[in-house]
């Protein structure tokens, strides 16, 4: 072959060379070169931040090119804050995001996810509980990885059951699990009790939860606000005015919840601790404050009582999102990390921080071991996930929830502004949010 000929030949190689791989080198060296860091956004408090932080550096030991700033707030601030950035072009490349607003956001703001071109993502979405996969798709498009999550559940104070026994002179047990509505209202009416005669109540039964911890209940009653295809409006008629007359009962006619000004500004919480409430409604990210008290070990997590249809929780989850409109470098960092967080290891210490169920179905049971065993609140959360229904969110979900809230409380609102099931049930059908965002069936 002639000198001529074999540099043409080599000419040739270099070419079909650079055409084949020139994007996959380029690529590779702008991860490389460019080494300013991403912006991951969260939230939570500060043993949060510390858990974040962990992992944060434990992801940059093994991408050294890849620096994480990391920017956390406080949940009460952070959900305006980061919609303000997406709208105004100024988001982090990854942010925690929680699965009630994530539909208004998903097409226009996150990168969409192919687990087709990732054996490994893939295998972890396979582990992952289906729920958590499905709250982060929108039109079957994955747009975020999820991360961990929880259901709620009812909590039962026993310094508060023991002093209700005292009171009457009889034995309060704890509840089992299996039980009625009806049974929990009577539970409730034997826990509220006037300590020292004076005519107040000094402990009540039961804390009247906001509506999404109240939604179970009306599940129980047999009534759904959509339907499955979520663009009709269903929370009418008999089973709907019930979970609505039951909510309002529990208050108005039973007297077993406090009205604000009875509890002095307590939330459900504080209200618990304190022994103010006997029960309250929240999820496991309430057991690691517990733990710290001298509750620990003698609380009990119960499920929803059933009525119509078998009590089950509700199930939210909480994911991360690539920002779709940052570089694509940026965006490969952002997934990355995402993908990291999936992992075994990482999961293992959400699950072992007990302050969320790990979105990996696989590691539930360092969940439950983390928790105390298979008698523990822990395994309570762990089994209620079996049977846990998705809340009905769609790209509505704020004005909707704000009008079922304001509609609902209206039955127990003091004076003449207090509605009748019936009515606040019917100005909820008609309130222009929901006749705006949701077809309905009109008599």
């Amino acid at each position: 072959m002639t000198a001529a000929r074999r540099l043409t030949s080599i000419a040739l190689a270099v070419g079909l060379a650079y055409w084949l791989f020139a994007d996959l080198v380029r690529q590779q060296l702008d991860w490389n070169a460019d080494t300013r860091p991403i912006r991951f956004s969260y939230w939570g408090d500060f043993e949060d931040h510390a858990l974040w932080t962990e992992i944060v550096r434990d992801f940059e030991a093994l991408h050294p090119g890849a620096p994480i700033q990391q920017e956390w707030l406080p949940l009460s601030g952070y959900q305006p804050k980061i919609e303000q950035q997406l709208t105004g072009g100024a988001g982090p490349a990854v942010m925690m995001f929680q699965d009630e607003p994530f539909p208004r956001f998903a097409h226009h703001h996150f990168l969409r996810i192919d687990p087709d071109d990732d054996a490994a993502l893939a295998t972890h979405l396979a582990d992952c509980w289906p729920s958590a996969v499905a709250s982060f798709q929108v039109d079957n498009d994955l747009r975020g990885i999820p991360l961990h999550g929880g259901n709620v559940l009812i909590f039962c104070n026993p310094d508060a059951f023991d002093r209700a026994a005292q009171h009457h002179g009889r034995d309060i047990l704890l509840p089992t699990g299996d039980w009625t509505l009806e049974e929990f209202a009577e539970l409730a009416q034997l826990l509220t009790i006037d300590i020292d005669g004076d005519g107040s109540t000094d402990q009540y039964g039961f804390f009247q939860p906001y509506w999404v911890y109240y939604l179970p209940f009306i599940w129980s009653h047999g009534a759904d606000l959509l339907d499955e295809s979520r663009t009709r409006w269903t929370l009418q008629g008999p089973q709907a005015e019930a979970a609505f007359a039951f909510f309002a009962d529990l208050n108005v006619r039973h007297g077993v919840t406090p009205n604000p000004q009875a509890y002095a500004g307590q939330d459900s919480d504080t209200a618990f601790l304190s022994g103010r409430v006997a029960m309250c409604v929240t999820g496991p990210w309430f057991m690691p404050y517990l733990n710290q008290t001298d509750l620990r070990g003698r609380y009990r997590v119960v499920p929803f009582p059933n009525g119509a249809r078998p009590g089950r929780t509700r199930v939210t989850w909480d994911g991360l999102c690539i920002n779709a409109n940052v570089s694509e470098t940026a965006q490969a960092r952002g997934l990355a990390f995402a993908k990291f967080v999936l992992t075994a290891g990482v999961q293992r210490r959400f699950a072992e921080a007990q302050r969320a169920i790990p979105a990996c179905q696989s590691l539930t049971r360092a969940f439950v071991e983390a928790g105390g065993g298979s008698d523990s609140p822990a395994a309570a959360f762990a089994d209620a996930m079996q049977t846990a229904r998705m809340q009905p969110i769609t790209e509505h979900w704020i004005g909707m929830s704000r009008a079922v809230g304001r509609h609902l409380g209206s039955t127990v609102r003091d004076g003449a502004g207090r509605r009748s099931p019936r009515d606040a049930l019917e100005a909820l059908a008609n309130d222009p949010i929901i006749t705006r965002a949701f077809e309905q069936d009109r008599d």
